[in-house]
């Protein structure tokens, strides 16, 4: 079982790994491509999933859920910095947005449009 189990999990691990570097170095991450990958991978897991629960047993096996957990660990936190320097941008360009359009006729604060 360990014979098919481990390139499948070796697989998983690349694509989680390359999206990882990607991320770490701020290019652009091709995010639906990455997905469509490890959605692939967790496919063919899911289907390999009773035998999976048996196979821990295996050192070999249990060393590379091990590696893939700490990637996927690593992938969450980094997603999660993406999302919150997307959000923020996000919120940044509204403001500008929502002011641009605004005269400030009725603003409660128009004395702060100098302090800014």
């Amino acid at each position: 079982m360990s014979a098919v189990l481990l390139p499948i999990l070796d697989r998983l691990r690349a694509v989680v790994e390359t999206e990882n570097q990607e991320l770490g170095r701020g290019v652009a991450v091709d995010y639906s491509g990455h997905s469509r990958q490890k959605n692939q991978v967790l496919l063919e897991l899911t289907r390999m999933k009773v035998s999976l629960a048996s196979a821990r047993v295996n050192p070999a096996v249990s060393s590379a859920l091990a590696d893939l957990s700490a990637k996927l660990d690593l992938n969450r936190r980094l997603l999660a910095a993406q999302l919150r320097a997307a959000r923020t941008v996000a919120s940044i360009v509204a403001r500008a947005i929502r002011e641009g359009q605004s005269d400030g006729t009725y603003s409660a604060y128009p004395w702060r449009d100098d302090a800014r």
